[in-house]
C-alpha cells in the first residue's frame, strides 16, 4: 500500500486499486467504563488482572483490562455479593477472548460458544424458579379424567371364573 495524492492506493497481484479512504483494524481494547451500558457498575465486573498476575516479562495491560468471564460467558463479581445481577449478562463477542483463549462472537464460535451460554440462561432460569418447580413437582396432582370415565372400560375377569 502507498499514499498517492494523499489517497491509499493498494497494490495486488491483480493490480493497484485506489480508494478515498482506509480503515484499519489493529485489534481490540476492552474498556468497561466507556461503555454506557455497563458504566454504572464497570468496577464491579471481575477483570483478568483482578484473577491473574504473570511473571514481569509476561505483563500486557491491554490483556488484563478484559473481563474474567464464567463458564457461561457471563461477568463474574470482582467482589462476592455486591453484584450478583452481573451473573445475568452474558459477554459473546471479541471482549470474551482471554477468557476462552479462542476468537468468540464470530461464525466459527458459534458451535462451541452459544451451547455454552444457552445451557448457563437456562440453568440460571430454571433455579431462579427452583421453589415453583419443586412446589409443582411435589404438589398434589389433580385427575385429568374422573374414573367414571374410564372404569367400565377395564377389563376384569367374569365373575364366575373369579369364584373358582
Amino acid at each position: 500500500m502507498r499514499l498517492e495524492g494523499g489517497r491509499p492506493v493498494a497494490v495486488t497481484p491483480q493490480g493497484e486499486f485506489g480508494f478515498d479512504f482506509a480503515i484499519a483494524g489493529t485489534g481490540y481494547a476492552v474498556d468497561l467504563s466507556v461503555q454506557t451500558e455497563l458504566r454504572d457498575f464497570a468496577d464491579e465486573i471481575l477483570l483478568w488482572r483482578d484473577r491473574f498476575t504473570p511473571r514481569d516479562q509476561d505483563r500486557d495491560e491491554t490483556l488484563a483490562a478484559y473481563p474474567y468471564l464464567g463458564s457461561g460467558h457471563e461477568y463474574l463479581e470482582r467482589e462476592l455479593g455486591r453484584a450478583p445481577f452481573l451473573k445475568n449478562i452474558h459477554v459473546f463477542h471479541p471482549a470474551a477472548f482471554v477468557s476462552f483463549g479462542l476468537p468468540v462472537g464470530d461464525v466459527p464460535s458459534f458451535k462451541r460458544d452459544i451451547p455454552a451460554v444457552v445451557a448457563r440462561i437456562s440453568r440460571d432460569l430454571f433455579l431462579a424458579d427452583l421453589a415453583a418447580h419443586e412446589a409443582r413437582i411435589n404438589g398434589p396432582i389433580a385427575d385429568d379424567f374422573g374414573a367414571e370415565l374410564y372404569a367400565p372400560a377395564v377389563w376384569r375377569p367374569p365373575e364366575h371364573v373369579a369364584a373358582e
